[in-house]
């Protein structure tokens, strides 16, 4: 499972402070972008959510978050290491967790439950033109 590529990619139009990582052969898609630090406000994070394969989260929720207590002027610096050495970056002890959910293989699509059948509009009964609605 380690053979999993995973690096940071650039995406067309993608601005603001983040970074795109691709995960293996599958092409999942997630942004690594500062979010401030519930504990402490004034502080930020790095929160992990996972995207849809042009770069928009699929739910609100992070997968993962860490670099707790980080100040403002040190986010560019973290996010700039995570784009020169994404294995690096994915090896520190914080982020232990976040690779193995990386790693993990993507989960089986699931599909929409079927329709219930109807018949179709020219079968169905027709309601006598006389009566009324009451």
């Amino acid at each position: 499972m380690d053979d999993v590529r995973i690096e940071a990619v650039e995406l067309r139009g993608a601005g603001g402070l983040g970074v795109f990582l691709r995960v293996g052969s599958d092409q999942r898609l997630y942004r690594v972008a500062p979010v401030r630090d519930p504990q402490q406000p004034r502080f930020w994070c790095l929160a992990v959510f996972a995207c849809s394969a042009c770069g928009i989260p699929e739910t609100g929720s992070a997968i993962w978050a860490g670099w707790w207590g980080s100040t403002q002027g040190e986010l560019p610096g973290l996010l700039d290491a995570i784009k020169a050495d994404t294995g690096a970056w994915l090896a520190e002890d914080q982020c232990l967790s976040l690779r193995e959910k990386l790693l993990q293989p993507r989960p089986p699509v699931r599909l929409p439950a079927p329709r219930a059948h109807r018949q179709p509009t020219s079968e169905r009964p027709v309601a006598s033109s006389t009566e009324r609605a009451s």
